[in-house]
């Protein structure tokens, strides 16, 4: 536990990784409120959602409060998720700049003229069109492209900017000073910019294909075979925890009922008014869905979980508690970003393993009849625990062996709560050697 945990600081405290733990820890709280919006727009004013059906919203709720509720809540939801790549790429470069004593305020601006001229041209070249804020390049989902590109920026005005001493009062002449000092640095970062995006550009024009994450593992919803559909699970669970979201949240909102063979299955199980023997019992889509993360979530749900119960710091336990509702409903950006749990080494090896042991445990027990395999199409935020329940009309073997399977989630956290209780003690002991040698 004592070399992971010195393994873990000294990780940590490479100059990236601080900058994206500063990026994280500034941006928890709008990430937080994004994800309780998320909640509203997707579980309670959706009328395919499992909340707005529990309490019959159709004929309680008002269609003017239904339409000032869902505005509100898409236009939060947009504003904050949707655009999430431009504060993280702000503060990223911003923090970069901080730790070598250069100007961060410059050093953001240009990370963001940066960013956007290279969106500018890599959707020119794949639409044909001018569509900056659409398509979902600057949502949440491509968060580590953002950081890494502010960290790049950052690294720009270390090498290039000059010194910066922040002041308490600047009048025009010192801020015209220093805008004059970042021009150089600033002209680099926007020519990078306009080459990378011009270099896509070209590129996505002369392929003309569509880009997108999700192609390296989208043929596993189609699947049978536990061979292709585990390991492509690991990928994607591993890509989100590097802050590359999508390929994992599209195969956790993958429609049960959308593929050809999960249409056999369905008209199957009507058919014979049985959901055993189907003839896919195995299919990516679902298991992955049904099982790997329960409906969205499931194992950051568990990890939550994990820290109420054997958490040792107070910071930790506020924030899965802050963010124990919105994971509920399957919406994990506020706890990904506040904890934070994207790119934390700490909690990588879990959250690559839970997914795959519960494929597998769930593969086993289909395979020993113990529970059916899901076949039904489930609203939308449905709490990921009950999602196995629904998904196979109401199979209660189904729900008593779900609530197993999360209780084994929630202990094979636990040994990442513990680590992390360890590299705080330890850091603790760094910081007061490192006091006491100054």
């Amino acid at each position: 536990m004592d070399k992971l945990a010195k393994w873990c600081i000294w990780l940590r405290r490479r100059s990236f990784f601080r900058v994206a733990q500063r990026t994280f820890a500034v941006l928890m709280p709008i990430a937080t409120v994004g994800a309780f919006f998320q909640v509203l727009q997707y579980s309670v004013f959706a009328p395919e959602s499992f909340i707005y059906n529990l309490f019959d919203f159709d004929k309680i709720m008002s269609d003017r409060f239904w339409e000032i509720g869902t505005s509100l809540s898409q236009c939060v939801v947009e504003v904050i998720l949707g655009l999430f790549c431009l504060f993280t790429v702000y503060f990223s470069a911003s923090f970069t700049a901080k730790i070598y004593r250069k100007d961060a305020t410059m050093a953001g601006i240009s990370a963001l003229t940066s960013l956007l001229v290279m969106i500018y041209l890599f959707q020119l070249g794949l639409t044909g069109r001018i569509s900056l804020l659409t398509g979902g390049y600057l949502g949440f989902q491509y968060t580590s492209f953002a950081l890494l590109l502010g960290y790049g920026v950052g690294q720009v005005f270390h090498w290039l900017g000059a010194d910066y001493e922040s002041v308490n009062y600047e009048n025009t002449k010192l801020v015209q000073d220093r805008a004059i000092k970042a021009l150089k640095p600033t002209l680099v970062t926007v020519i990078g910019g306009i080459a990378i995006g011009g270099i896509l550009y070209v590129v996505i024009s002369k392929v003309k294909a569509n880009f997108s994450l999700t192609s390296i593992v989208s043929p596993v919803e189609n699947s049978n075979n536990l061979l292709l559909t585990v390991p492509a699970t690991a990928l994607a669970s591993f890509l989100s925890w590097l802050g590359l979201e999508a390929p994992i949240l599209d195969l956790s909102m993958s429609n049960v009922a959308g593929s050809a063979a999960a249409t056999a299955n369905l008209t199957y199980v009507l058919r014979r008014g049985s959901v055993w023997k189907v003839p896919y019992p195995y299919l990516g889509g679902s298991m992955i869905s049904i099982y790997g993360v329960m409906g969205g979530c499931g194992a950051i749900l568990a990890l939550a979980v994990a820290i109420l119960i054997g958490g040792r710091r107070k910071e930790r336990e506020t924030v899965a508690k802050m963010n124990l509702w919105p994971l509920l409903f399957s919406s994990s950006r506020g706890f990904l970003v506040g904890l934070p749990v994207i790119l934390n080494p700490i909690y990588a090896l879990q959250l690559v393993l839970v997914p795959v042991v519960n494929m597998l445990i769930a593969a086993l027990a289909i395979f020993l009849h113990i529970v059916p395999t899901p076949v039904y199409t489930v609203l939308t935020g449905t709490p990921g625990p009950l999602v196995p329940f629904f998904s196979t009309n109401g199979n209660w073997p189904t729900l008593i062996f779900t609530i197993f399977l999360f209780c084994l989630d929630v202990v094979m956290m636990i040994p990442a709560v513990k680590l992390d209780n360890r590299t705080k003690i330890l850091l603790k002991d760094y910081e007061m050697e490192d006091d006491r040698h100054v």
